[in-house]
């Protein structure tokens, strides 16, 4: 099968009918995002930081039902504390991950840390991974990173985010999507809002993009300051201006993961879970493990009807070669 037998019009009404009536709903891609490049060990003690532990973590999930995984490299010389801007720390743990996990998808990060440089943004594509983020707007938040306290090192005092941003410029997208399409790496398309789409409408004019579009379409609080808050109202409207041949995850941060996760599922979308996006297992209870998440999303997915993905079926509707990197 092809990408265009499971792309489907999320607005048409009688074919979300006939989907549901038939079981006829794609495939759920559940994609991990096992650590991110902000929060640490610091925040939940499971996270994985180092490239043996998130190796580790990504086979788990492999085995609960993930078909993709999201890998944030982390620098060893400074406690692991921040995102590496270093090509080889991306490139040591994709192979480790493909020696665990022998079809998982890898997506690596673009997203970087605030103070890296466009060029440090872009070391991770040429660590071959074969999905890449690309963020669609500048990153703000309203949060503060606790110090790590001995045996964590990396951030001796609490750091406020509130007064600085990630940006992110037209131009910019462009370069990342060129050089993203010159080494046949899918964009993972991330919208915080739906201005930033925008940006998405740029990239499909300047032919910098190729069918199937994938997007993350983001949620998160009010007092977050990174994206839409989730509720029913922001989803149905962000999905909504997605533009035809788009597929997309639901990405929920905190609390908002759930009930994201859930509309997404329901409405033929698709979800990515992780201490990345939610460090917790439940209100008060933080996540044991990466794996924990995925499980409940499969969970999740058996009760309301939909088959996971395997990462063969997720490669076929992302337009992804069916051949797994090597390193």
């Amino acid at each position: 099968m092809k990408y265009s037998d499971y792309v489907w019009d999320y607005k048409d009404v009688v074919q979300f009918e006939e989907r549901i009536k038939n079981g006829t709903m794609p495939p759920l891609i559940i994609s991990v995002a096992i650590t991110g490049g902000v929060i640490g060990k610091e925040a939940n003690p499971n996270l994985p930081e180092s490239p043996e532990e998130q190796a580790d973590e990504a086979y788990a999930c492999y085995k609960a039902g993930a078909s993709a995984v999201h890998i944030h490299a982390r620098d060893p010389q400074k406690g692991f504390a921040v995102t590496s801007s270093r090509t080889e720390h991306f490139f040591n743990i994709n192979r480790m991950v493909r020696e665990r996990c022998p079809d998982i998808i890898i997506n690596n990060t673009t997203g970087g840390g605030f103070d890296m440089t466009r060029e440090e943004r872009m070391a991770s594509l040429s660590a071959n991974p074969e999905v890449c983020s690309l963020n669609c707007g500048p990153i703000i938040l309203k949060a503060t990173l606790p110090a790590r306290k001995p045996p964590l090192s990396g951030r001796d005092e609490a750091v406020a985010l509130d007064d600085r941003i990630i940006i992110v410029t037209f131009r910019e997208t462009e370069l990342f999507s060129q050089a993203m399409m010159e080494r046949n790496i899918k964009p993972e398309l991330e919208i915080y809002n739906p201005q930033q789409l925008n940006v998405v409408h740029n990239l499909i004019r300047q032919k910098l993009l190729k069918k199937p579009y994938w997007y993350s379409v983001i949620f998160s609080t009010y007092l977050g300051g990174l994206a839409v808050p989730g509720n029913l109202k922001n989803y149905i409207n962000m999905i909504d201006n997605l533009p035809a041949d788009s597929m997309f995850q639901t990405i929920g941060v905190g609390l908002n993961q759930v009930p994201m996760m859930t509309l997404s599922i329901l409405t033929g979308g698709h979800v990515r879970v992780g201490m990345e996006d939610n460090l917790f297992h439940r209100r008060g209870e933080l996540l044991k493990s990466n794996a924990q998440a995925v499980e409940k999303a499969v969970r999740l997915a058996g009760e309301l009807g939909r088959e996971v993905a395997t990462p063969e079926q997720a490669r076929q509707m992302l337009g992804i070669p069916e051949i797994p990197s090597r390193y």
